[in-house]
This record gives structure tokens, sequence and C-alpha cells, in this order.
């Protein structure tokens, strides 16, 4: 993958993550209906793929 096309996408996926948590601020009595430990899995996985995507470019060959 390019370079940019990588910070293109981890980009996109912080501006996701940024708009889910203004959205779950103003919407408390939303939730969903697995576990808590399968959501926080599922925060944690999407962190690393962003991660990865936007820290991935930056390393040398």
């Amino acid at each position: 993958m390019k370079k940019n096309v990588s910070r293109i996408i981890g980009l996109v996926m912080v501006a996701i993550a940024i708009a889910f948590f203004v959205f779950a601020l103003n919407h408390p009595e939303m939730s969903f209906p697995w576990s808590n430990t399968i959501t926080w899995v599922l925060y944690g996985l999407y962190a690393i793929v962003t991660a990865v995507l936007l820290i991935a470019p930056t390393k040398k060959k």
C-alpha cells in the first residue's frame, strides 16, 4: 500500500472515531447488544489498525 493511501485511510478512521465519540456523548441512552468485553475488544482492534495505518508509512525500509 502506498504511503499516501495509508495515511488517508488512517485519517479517515480517526475522523470516524471522533464523530462516533461525539455521537456517543450526545446519546448516552444507546448501547450495543453485546457485552462490554466485546465492545472494548472492537475499540482496541480499531485503535491498533488506525495506529498501524498512520505509523507504518513513516518507517523506512
